[in-house]
């Protein structure tokens, strides 16, 4: 008959005083220790680690989970991130996990002002792509503002910035909805006219107001419903497998961040 074994990470921090804790109060949870992800490099926190167990019953686990909790931060078994293989990639997401509103703060805050983003190899696809996406919508209502007060190079740069967030929604394919994209992408291509007076009726039109606060509900959408299977993907893996030939500059300005 086959043995039980049921295999758990877990987020723990302090992950010294753990080690210390389990040889000494607790020797016979010796023999469930599998593996210890402690990162090595100058940024790695030292409070935090990702502990491999392995348990024989059910009960093995919630008394190892007892006695240990003030260590154990989290149940870290489900996401895949915490996994030897990411782990090894990319560290402990805590090193490279951003929250998004967090960032759109800091786009808000400085404005059109110009700063480059640091992207890490292990990020949320999805997230990366957003906040692309957010600053090109910044730069573009700007553009817009600039357009109605008859500006010379507006309708140039509102070409430029539709191009933009069009390429965004283009390569995306596997991270976000479809008939979201294709519905944006639509409503985008009367921007790529350099046309003044096209589009100084598009940008005074319902169509672009819709627009506006479609994307804008789209950014910061937090149920997920129009991520895709894939969205979690680490930019990494995205870049290599969906932009390895593409010259676009967006695509360049991120192999350039990760190679």
């Amino acid at each position: 008959m086959k043995k039980f074994t049921l295999k758990r990470r877990y987020l723990i921090q302090n992950p010294k005083e753990v080690v210390k804790r389990i040889l000494t109060t607790f020797p016979f949870y010796k023999k469930n220790l599998q593996q210890l992800f402690i990162e090595n490099h100058p940024d790695a926190s030292e409070r935090l680690a990702v502990l491999g167990t392995r348990f024989h019953s059910l009960g093995e686990m919630e008394d190892f989970e007892e006695d240990l909790k003030s260590f154990l931060c989290a149940d870290v078994s489900g996401d895949k991130r915490y996994k030897s293989r990411y782990l090894s990639l990319f560290g402990l997401p805590q090193t490279y996990d951003f929250s998004l509103y967090d960032v759109y703060k800091k786009c808000d805050k400085i404005g059109i002002k110009p700063f480059e983003f640091a992207f890490a190899s292990g990020m949320s696809t999805h997230k990366v792509l957003k906040v692309l996406l957010y600053r090109e919508m910044q730069f573009l209502e700007y553009d817009v503002a600039l357009l109605l007060e008859d500006h010379a190079k507006a309708p140039k740069n509102i070409a430029k910035r539709a191009e933009n967030i069009g390429y965004l929604l283009k390569i995306s394919t596997v991270i976000f909805d479809e008939v979201m994209r294709e519905k944006m992408l639509k409503i985008l291509a009367p921007l790529l006219s350099q046309d003044r007076v096209r589009l100084l009726s598009f940008v005074q039109s319902r169509a672009y107001a819709t627009m506006l606060l479609d994307m804008r509900f789209f950014l910061r959408e937090q149920s997920g419903f129009y991520l895709l299977k894939k969205s979690e993907m680490p930019l990494l893996f995205f870049v290599k497998k969906y932009l390895k030939k593409e010259e676009f500059r967006i695509a360049k300005r991120l192999k350039k961040a990760l190679y």
